[in-house]
């Protein structure tokens, strides 16, 4: 029964779509929800933010299911993808800004 249920589900292009929107935020809220709170947490030395990134993460555990629910085994492909182009595009431009910096740096004045 539960495979009858997921299949229609699937077969959904707005489950599709809705499963793949939340493959794709979810490890950026996550990341950035953890970071803020282990930030907060070390700033003003309460424990309370530290617990509210451990919930944020977790939220993001539960987007992530429910994003391969959705989407299912194309969807999660298509994110992987995605994800993985963009982080390669960020940390390139990155390194390349990083590379021209120190370039312009060691060159002699004249």
């Amino acid at each position: 029964m539960l495979r009858r249920i997921l299949k229609r589900i699937r077969e959904s292009e707005r489950a599709f779509r809705v499963g793949l929107v939340l493959l794709i935020i979810n490890p950026p809220i996550g990341w950035i929800g953890f970071a803020v709170g282990g930030y907060l947490t070390a700033r003003y030395h309460q424990a309370k933010f530290m617990v509210w990134a451990t919930i944020i993460y977790a939220i993001t555990w539960g987007m992530s299911a429910a994003g391969v629910i959705l989407a299912g085994p194309r969807g999660v492909l298509l994110a992987k993808k995605f994800v993985e182009k963009l982080l390669r595009r960020i940390f390139r431009q990155s390194k390349t800004q990083t590379i021209k910096g120190e370039i312009e740096r060691a060159k002699i004045p004249k």
